[in-house]
């Protein structure tokens, strides 16, 4: 507790510049925490898909004919091929984005973590504009059975209209194990290709279910090479390593936050560092009174590294309690993209990443300081000289 009042009398020597400085530490710190927080979320949403799930599509994303499926599950390997395809827009107003997931029920023996049943399918066959939403999806929505939902879409109808109208006929399980490639509700496949333009119907892209994720790459090679010189050659890709090149065709943002991380780092650590070896230069004198009184060596060194950890302990709480408030937002840079992110939060463990980095960075930045103090002389630090 003795060196409490010190440290604050260091503060208060030059009140505008030590706040200033304050605010430019949280500012990092808040830089820092989320962008290792957006890396987490970037991580976590490549862990979360699938290699025992491959895309196919046209190579030049056309679309391929439905018929193709009965070859496809001869393939050794294969369990199974979902037909599908979405429909993305908005609903309501242009910031409330939503996708809906169109299948047909010869799907849900390939993707069973889906959690539809012959239930659920024979009410869509009934009721072809109708659609199921998983639980998390309806609490988002705040959608019930028997409200209408309206997706305002450019996937062209046949009739020119824009408007999609669906009917919530129920709400189901979420996934599991949890799906991220799927925007959770789902609808009827038939319907889609009964309304959309004629050149487009009996298109689709399909959901392959292997028995074997160490084959992934395998069974998708083997299945480009059986359409090479089709009209329609495949381009297949198992789920995890899609979402693999969905980030690296942006320049590997995971590796672009971690950076960004690292130069906030950087610069908390040459603004502490300039800031106290500034501070110890003004107070030689001071130090000085402190040795001829009884402080030794370690007694000036724990007073320096509290004056320089203190303000960077304080700025990474500040910045990570920020960038938690902040972190809600993140996810929405994903919003239109072909890899949603899951919600980015600030954990234990980058809390206790940024108390760590401050703790290092107050101890570099007192390092040479005290190295200098260790080296004065008494006699002439007192005369000011």
């Amino acid at each position: 507790m003795k060196y409490l009042p010190l440290v604050w009398a260091a503060f208060r020597r030059h009140t505008t510049e030590s706040l200033l400085t304050f605010l430019v530490l949280t500012i990092a710190f808040t830089l820092f925490s989320s962008m290792v927080a957006l890396k987490a979320s970037y991580d976590q949403a490549i862990h979360a898909t699938r290699m025992d799930r491959l895309l196919i599509t046209d190579r030049f994303f056309t679309g391929l004919s439905i018929a193709r499926r009965d070859e496809i599950t001869r393939i050794p390997g294969v369990q199974g091929a979902a037909a599908l395809q979405w429909v993305y827009g908005f609903h309501q107003e242009p910031s409330k984005r939503v996708g809906i997931l169109m299948l047909d029920q010869a799907s849900t023996a390939a993707l069973p973590e889906l959690r539809l049943t012959a239930e659920h399918w024979k009410q869509m066959a009934m009721k072809p504009t109708g659609v199921f939403f998983s639980r998390t999806q309806a609490a988002e929505w705040n959608v019930k059975a028997g409200d209408s939902f309206v997706v305002q879409s450019r996937i062209p109808r046949e009739d020119g209209a824009n408007a999609w109208p669906f009917e919530v006929l129920g709400i189901v399980d979420d996934p599991s194990p949890a799906v991220d490639w799927a925007p959770n509700i789902y609808g009827n496949y038939e319907y889609l290709d009964a309304v959309r333009t004629r050149s487009q119907r009996g298109t689709v892209r399909f959901m392959v279910a292997i028995d074997d994720p160490d084959k992934a790459e395998s069974i998708c090679q083997k299945i480009d090479t059986s359409y090479a010189n089709s009209a329609a050659p495949t381009y297949c890709v198992p789920l995890q390593l899609d979402a693999q090149s969905i980030l690296d065709a942006v320049i590997s943002m995971r590796e672009m936050s971690f950076a960004i991380a690292g130069a906030g780092l950087f610069m908390i650590l040459f603004l502490c560092a300039n800031s106290i070896a500034e501070s110890v230069r003004e107070r030689i004198p001071e130090f000085a009174v402190l040795k001829t009184i009884g402080f030794g060596d370690r007694d000036v060194g724990v007073l320096v590294f509290l004056e320089a950890a203190l303000p960077c302990i304080a700025g990474a709480v500040l910045g990570t309690v920020i960038a938690a408030s902040l972190s809600t937002y993140t996810a929405r840079l994903s919003e239109d993209s072909e890899l949603p992110l899951p919600p980015v939060s600030i954990s234990i463990w980058i809390v206790a990443l940024a108390l760590g980095a401050a703790l290092l960075i107050g101890a570099a930045s007192a390092a040479l300081p005290l190295r200098r103090l260790k080296t004065i002389n008494l006699a002439s630090a007192l005369a000011g000289r």
